[in-house]
């Protein structure tokens, strides 16, 4: 049910205006009962699968523990970390839990590319245009002002072997910060052990 005035009982709408319900039209009506329907179904699934994954790492965490205790080791002090791979007896189901850590840069990445720049200045006619355009683009900031690792970190597959180059991919790792890290559950099956793994889609999007 849309926002309603708690006076007039009129329904309010996204200028916070209200408006009497039999001047509403039928299609707007059903519109809005169609949204808010699916909307609370979409809530309440997103509650299971938020249970589920809650469970799922708990459960394989409980079956690492016991491996640790099976070989000695003490699980406080061995806490996973890593990633692993679980697969069923006959090799036709597996759960894979990936660790992945959220970087970010220190002021030395403004050092790195002041380097680059001036390595690409003295390579100004070796360097063809798009590769000076990608590298460029590497170090643009989104909406929110942040710089995109994956770009910055993509910098160091090329080929380039001026040594102020070679002292800018140096910089940038030195500028690296681990501000957090995030673990992933994905489960796969297959048909046969001959076949590849196809992934049990969990996101709506990729449905």
């Amino acid at each position: 049910m849309a926002q309603i005035d708690d006076k007039s009982g009129h329904w309010l709408n996204k200028k916070n205006e209200g408006t009497h319900p039999d001047l509403i039209r039928a299609d707007e009506k059903i519109k809005d009962e169609l949204v808010e329907k699916l909307i609370k179904q979409a809530i309440e699934l997103s509650a299971t699968l938020n249970v589920f994954k809650k469970d799922a790492f708990e459960q394989t965490n409980d079956y690492f523990e016991l491996l640790l205790q099976n070989y000695d080791l003490d699980a406080k002090k061995n806490s996973k970390k890593g990633n692993i791979t679980l697969e069923n007896y006959s090799g036709t189901m597996k759960v894979q839990i990936a660790n992945a850590d959220s970087i970010s840069f220190d002021e030395k990445l403004q050092i790195a590319k002041l380097k680059i720049d001036e390595c690409l200045h003295e390579l100004t006619e070796g360097a063809s245009p798009e590769i000076k355009t990608l590298i460029t683009k590497s170090f643009e900031v989104d909406k929110k002002g942040e710089i995109n690792a994956k770009k910055i970190l993509a910098l160091k597959a090329y080929d380039i072997s001026h040594p102020k180059w070679r002292e800018a991919m140096i910089i940038i790792d030195e500028s690296i910060e681990i501000v957090g890290s995030k673990a992933y559950i994905r489960f796969y099956t297959r048909d046969r052990v001959d076949k590849e793994y196809k992934l049990i889609s969990l996101d709506l999007a990729g449905a």
